[in-house]
């Protein structure tokens, strides 16, 4: 599995409001039409120990708050800090990294260059100069970000032309992509499930994977991981835009129901609305699936599809509701 993986490019992104991972399935996209075989994972799901056996790693992060790292990138950072990492741990390693941030910060886009820094300390060969996109920008993030991809590929061929075994210049179109599944869902068989997931354990580990694949990144939990840290009561929804803006912005206002947590300017609170159950019942017999079947959902490109994927099988009714946005699905 380690020798497979090393002959694939790396893309890995840290987000706080998803715009990292916007960012960063783009790069996956434009490598997949270059026929570059890519592993997409965010920052949180990698074992950070693996990295000196990569053969090439595209970072995409995010700063928020002052300066801040991403919650999911919080791990990995602190991994990299270790002292007895040497500075030719990282040699032989090919890395790029493209950051997201706003220069009305000061610290613009922090994470992104103190990481640059920190893999070129560690002995990491950068394939080009390190990315910034800036919110302030008239295009966003992506005035940035094409012209890098551009740079990025035409380095990575010159460096490593094995990842693009048909030339750099062959494009695959998207018609054929969008018929190759990113994903591989398995139906089990119910005996089998109900004794899986018989056990209070079993049923925690559920609820904390359902939340998680609702989130785009992970939430801080109770110190038991069970549940949500606390709760909170919207009190004030009211819309900022005209109806005929084309872009829905709208100011928010909560109350704690629970305990009251610390919080400071900057930081991000991720809304998750819920669905119409009549829609999600139309999707379903649309589909002609069978809404009390267990599934599980994992990357198809992974051998072992418990590192990153769904452990516990879910009712697929309910993994529909929770993580798949069915009002949004082309007619």
């Amino acid at each position: 599995m380690q020798e497979r993986q090393r002959k694939k490019l790396m893309i890995l992104y840290a987000t706080q409001t998803g715009n990292a991972l916007d960012a960063a399935e783009r790069l996956a996209h434009q490598a997949d039409r270059r026929a570059c075989p890519v592993t997409l994972l965010s920052i949180h799901q990698y074992d950070p120990s693996m990295l000196s056996l990569e053969e090439a790693v595209i970072f995409v992060v995010s700063t928020t708050g002052q300066g801040d790292t991403p919650d999911s990138m919080k791990v990995f950072w602190k991994f990299l800090l270790q002292r007895n990492l040497s500075n030719s741990w990282l040699k032989g390693v090919l890395y790029a990294v493209f950051g997201l941030g706003d220069s009305g910060y000061p610290k613009y886009s922090f994470v992104a260059k103190k990481l640059d820094k920190r893999l070129m300390d560690l002995g990491g060969t950068a394939i080009v100069e390190r990315g910034l996109g800036d919110d302030q920008h008239s295009s966003g993030y992506e005035g940035s970000l094409d012209p890098w991809m551009s740079s990025l590929w035409r380095m990575l061929n010159t460096i490593k032309p094995e990842f693009f075994p048909n030339g750099l210049d062959v494009v695959i179109q998207d018609t054929v992509l969008i018929d190759q599944p990113k994903v591989q869902i398995t139906y089990h068989n119910i005996e089998n499930v109900e004794s899986h997931i018989s056990t209070a354990s079993d049923l925690t580990c559920l609820n904390i994977q359902i939340g998680s694949a609702r989130s785009v990144h992970p939430g801080k939990s109770s110190s038991d991981g069970s549940r949500p840290d606390c709760f909170l009561k919207m009190v004030k929804n009211h819309p900022l835009t005209r109806l005929n803006h084309g872009r829905d912005v709208r100011h928010f206002e909560f109350e704690f129901v629970s305990h009251a947590i610390e919080y400071d300017v900057g930081d991000v609170l991720e809304i998750l609305r819920g669905q119409d159950l009549a829609a999600v019942d139309s999707f379903i017999r649309c589909c002609n699936l069978d809404p009390d079947s267990f599934i599980s959902v994992n990357p198809r490109e992974l051998d072992d599809c418990s590192a990153h994927g769904s452990k516990v099988p879910v009712k697929l009714k309910t993994f529909v509701e929770l993580t798949m946005d069915v009002a949004s699905a082309s007619p």
